[in-house]
């Protein structure tokens, strides 16, 4: 297994609740060197804003990694969807997304799928949200798959999301879109609320996850509560799994701490 963490490219609004380092871009890569990350995960709003030239060098300077893609703030900041009742806000969401994957390509990243989903809407019929939902996954895993990029579907606890919640929710939808580039993430934050046992959906996930969001039980870095690391790096060590965990948390106290913490914790683990 392989370690990465999230952060923010600069055209993000900074927030305390961001859950992403925010500061200097180079300096992240540094900060991720120094303390023995192999990846780096990019949470990005506009695609074409970021130097892709730039972003090479940082990664062939550093030795890093370019992990993956996560496309929330797209939903969080732009409020468009990829089942978005309003056809003109979901075609420029594929679009987008799109334009993510063009990103993603000439490193062979991932690109996930979070909230940008959408949600089921009162006033809108549930059964169209889904077939609008599975249509687009089929449509931007058919653009990314001769590009060498993965789609990952990340289920979302029902706090914060009204469908695809639970994991086992996840690999229903991965049977319906039926792409070999389409699969889920596992991310313990979401598992935590809406599964019932973590390492048992870890079990019954193998083959069908390719990514790995990690965090503490209080959403902090990984040692700050509760989470049984050493048990849950056991579980998918029984499975198998040799790719990528992310670090993905709220930056408290401060995003050099969390990502020296994390290593600190995770490292011996991996």
């Amino acid at each position: 297994m392989k370690l990465a963490y999230q952060v923010a490219t600069p055209d993000l609004k900074r927030s305390p609740l961001v859950t992403a380092y925010q500061g200097d871009f180079e300096n992240a890569f540094k900060l991720l060197h120094d303390n023995g990350y192999q990846g780096i995960e990019l949470m990005v709003r506009d695609p074409k804003a970021l130097n892709t030239e730039y972003l090479s060098s940082l990664l062939d300077k550093y030795g890093i990694e370019f992990a993956m893609i996560a496309t929330g703030e797209i939903w969080a900041q732009e409020h468009i969807s990829l089942s978005d009742p309003d056809p003109i806000k979901r075609t420029r969401c594929i679009n987008c997304f799109k334009e993510f994957i063009d990103l993603a390509s000439p490193f062979h990243a991932q690109v996930n799928i979070g909230r940008v989903r959408g949600e089921l809407k009162e006033d809108f019929p549930h059964e169209e949200t889904w077939r609008l939902a599975i249509d687009a996954f089929k449509e931007v895993s058919d653009y990314a798959a001769p590009r060498g990029v993965t789609i990952i579907l990340e289920p979302v606890n029902w706090l914060q999301c009204n469908f695809i919640n639970s994991t086992e929710d996840g690999r229903k939808v991965v049977d319906l879109v039926g792409r070999e580039n389409f699969k889920i993430m596992l991310d313990l934050f979401h598992m935590n609320i809406q599964d019932k046992d973590i390492i048992e959906e870890i079990a019954l996930s193998k083959g069908y996850f390719s990514y790995v969001h990690v965090c503490d039980r209080n959403r902090l870095y990984p040692g700050n509560s509760s989470f049984d690391f050493e048990r849950i790096m056991s579980a998918l060590k029984a499975i198998n799994y040799d790719k990528w965990i992310s670090v993905e948390i709220l930056q408290i106290p401060d995003g050099e701490t969390c990502i020296k913490k994390s290593a600190e914790k995770l490292i011996p683990l991996l």
